[in-house]
């Protein structure tokens, strides 16, 4: 029984070790490459923004027009013509949701950019890699959100061969 209680504190030892502190996880190396590299570093990140930012943009525009003129539509004349596919219709919500969480997602990742573009690198090395590791990863979720709205696309594609061949 005594075993158990020390082996039990001795993994709750371990785990507390095991997780971050809050401190940047940097090496001096890292530090000092961010710090003579900062200028050409937020060049390219001021390019990156505004790459994202009409990729956004011409990806709102593509979406806004599958939704307005392929889902809606079909939907509603198949709604019309006394024709319910319960697929399409939950295709279509599935489409919206994640449009919204796309949008969502990235005004977050824009702000989280000009957050870190703000910052002093040249200063401030380790705030500004603690930034960059939440800016890339609220990134991360915004392509993550792309495949989705396009696994749904495909979705609807399929859905509709389906319907077709069956009418």
């Amino acid at each position: 029984m005594k075993k158990k209680w020390i082996f039990s504190y001795y993994i709750i030892l371990v785990l507390f070790c095991l997780v971050p502190t809050g401190a940047s996880a940097i090496s001096e190396g890292q530090k000092n490459a961010i710090s003579e590299n900062c200028l050409s570093i937020k060049d390219s990140l001021r390019i990156t923004q505004r790459v994202d930012s009409r990729t956004r943009v011409y990806l709102g525009g593509k979406f806004e027009t599958i939704l307005t003129k392929f889902i809606k539509p079909l939907n509603v004349k198949l709604i019309e013509n006394n024709i319910s596919d319960l697929g399409l219709i939950e295709n279509q919500s599935s489409f919206v949701e994640a449009r919204a969480v796309f949008s969502s997602d990235f005004i977050r990742y824009q702000q989280s950019l000009e957050e870190l573009i703000g910052i002093n690198c040249e200063a401030e090395p380790e705030i500004f890699y603690d930034k960059l590791l939440i800016t890339r990863e609220r990134r991360r979720l915004m392509s993550q959100d792309i495949s989705k709205i396009k696994k749904i696309i495909l979705n609807n594609v399929q859905l509709v061969t389906e319907l077709r061949s069956n009418i």
